[in-house]
């Protein structure tokens, strides 16, 4: 499986703004990362509905972590933006322990979930 450019897009953002640690602007991250606007601006309103990202207006506004960085986690972010989390077979919803004899010690879903 091969991440969407919106989870691509939204990863970015959220480094972005981790490492800067205060306010950037749409103009700002998208000319970082040569993205266009207005899909920098559908990817940061999901992220703001989901509580990652809050917006501050006014002249020093823009946008920031909406929380500590440690707290997001990645599984998180591809679950906003993915249409499936199945990166394999055994992540599809509903999967037993009976899919793969790894799934009840299996790192990676733990990752994710």
């Amino acid at each position: 499986m091969q991440l969407n450019l919106s989870t691509d897009i939204a990863l970015r953002t959220l480094i972005y703004l981790g490492q800067k640690g205060e306010p950037a602007t749409i103009a700002e991250i998208a000319k970082a990362f040569d993205i266009v606007k207005t899909h920098l601006m559908k990817v940061v309103m999901a992220l703001v509905a989901a509580g990652l990202v809050s917006s501050v207006r006014g002249r020093n506004g823009g946008i920031l972590l909406a929380r500590e960085a440690r707290a997001i986690r990645i599984g998180e972010v591809v679950e906003l933006m993915e249409t499936s989390m199945a990166l394999v077979f055994c992540m599809k919803d509903g999967t037993t322990n009976d899919a793969c004899p790894l799934l009840p010690s299996c790192r990676l879903r733990k990752l994710f979930f």
